[in-house]
């Protein structure tokens, strides 16, 4: 274990308080998250989302014992300075003794530009987050800091230009929020985006789930009507949405996985990577023998474009990380030992910094060393082409 090179295939960024002032294009101020207190007099920020705003209890205090963690009532003094600081990110990684960090944007608040309905401001908004990501919070170390870059949400021409863009200026990885052409379901439309992600060799990743810009317009609109109420944690039925709700995330993705296996999208490019985040793997395969045998026994009136079994297409083109699963280690092999990858979700309240090692060893006791030398960091490597440089 302690030779074992382990790269975290899911990390997040807090905001750090100055970002928008420092990123964001001056003429756009007044639309800009804002920093506010909730109502325990904590950190917050007020976006377009829907609802109060957003504290950052529950995203900022890695390590902190579990009877004292709060929703409400954390202020950035209390963070840890890794959540939003490359150099005390990297500090940190040490601690927990991590080679390298695949870091994801912080979702509630890309739904703040990626659903607004200027699309110059959706663009303005992502160029932003992504101009910090590379030039602040990666720049210590960017060999250990991996940004995926986020991908707008105005159609399929910003998509590839962003995606290209990214390539060139050396990232490793994309983020697609919603399907790349702006659809409420993936469609031929679509395709273009995947041909430029194989021909820039760049792998895209889907974090949880797909959300159209127009989904999340409406959603605001019904969170206005509804009156603001979307994080009411004086509600018990939001405590119980919002804590088990996120024990089941995989059933947010099957369906845009489903869509791609059988839409065809791997046998028209089948070099294309997706990376399935923060989905967990015990479920896979329940759902590759689903498929398969819905493939099997439809395959000869469906008319699918698929010349393989589905499970085929999951095992070449596609990836999931997890963060505890034991279910997942113990069905590794059906899974697929190079289609799993572990993460921490730092600095989230779910991850087990500084104790990750610890939590590896006992959750993937019973593999091999090779094996688990794959599903803690070979995997992530691999895809993200840590060692091309």
């Amino acid at each position: 274990m302690a030779n074992e090179r382990i790269v975290d295939a899911d990390c997040h960024i807090l905001e750090p308080p100055d970002i928008w002032e420092n990123w964001l294009a001056k003429k756009y101020a007044d639309k800009a998250p804002r920093l506010v207190k909730d109502p325990a007099g904590g950190d917050a920020w007020l976006t377009a989302v829907g609802g109060d705003p957003d504290p950052i209890g529950l995203v900022s205090t890695p390590g902190m014992p579990y009877d004292q963690f709060r929703w409400f009532g954390v202020t950035y003094d209390e963070a840890r300075d890794g959540c939003y600081n490359g150099a005390a990110r990297l500090a940190d990684m040490d601690i927990d003794g991590i080679h390298a960090e695949i870091l994801f944007p912080p979702q509630r608040t890309m739904s703040h530009f990626l659903g607004d309905d200027d699309p110059d401001f959706v663009l303005a908004g992502v160029e932003a987050y992504n101009n910090f990501l590379f030039d602040e919070f990666c720049a210590p170390d960017p060999t250990r800091l991996i940004g995926v870059a986020q991908i707008p949400s105005i159609g399929i021409d910003a998509a590839i230009d962003g995606l290209r863009k990214a390539k060139a200026r050396g990232a490793k990885g994309v983020l697609i929020s919603n399907w790349p052409a702006g659809g409420e379901s993936l469609g031929p439309d679509d395709d273009p985006f995947w041909a430029a992600a194989v021909d820039e060799g760049i792998p895209v990743s889907i974090h949880i789930n797909i959300i159209s810009r127009n989904a999340r317009m409406s959603a605001r609109k019904a969170a206005v009507a509804q009156g603001n109420q979307l994080y009411n944690m004086a509600s018990e039925a939001t405590r119980a949405k919002a804590i088990g709700g996120m024990s089941h995330v995989f059933a947010m993705a099957t369906g845009a996985m489903t869509a791609m296996i059988f839409q065809g999208v791997f046998e028209r490019f089948p070099e294309l990577q997706i990376c399935w985040i923060e989905t967990g793997v015990g479920w896979i395969p329940h759902f590759l023998e689903c498929v398969d045998d819905r493939w099997w026994r439809n395959r000869a009136w469906g008319g699918l474009s698929i010349k393989e079994p589905p499970s085929f297409y999951w095992y070449r083109n596609n990836a999931a990380s997890f963060i505890v699963d034991r279910s997942g280690i113990e069905l590794r092999h059906r899974a697929g030992v190079d289609n799993i990858m572990w993460s921490s979700d730092y600095p989230h309240h779910g991850n087990d910094w500084p104790y990750s090692r610890k939590v590896i060893e006992e959750m993937m006791g019973s593999c091999s060393a090779d094996e688990r030398a794959q599903i803690v960091g070979g995997n992530a490597a691999r895809i993200w082409h840590l060692d091309a440089d």
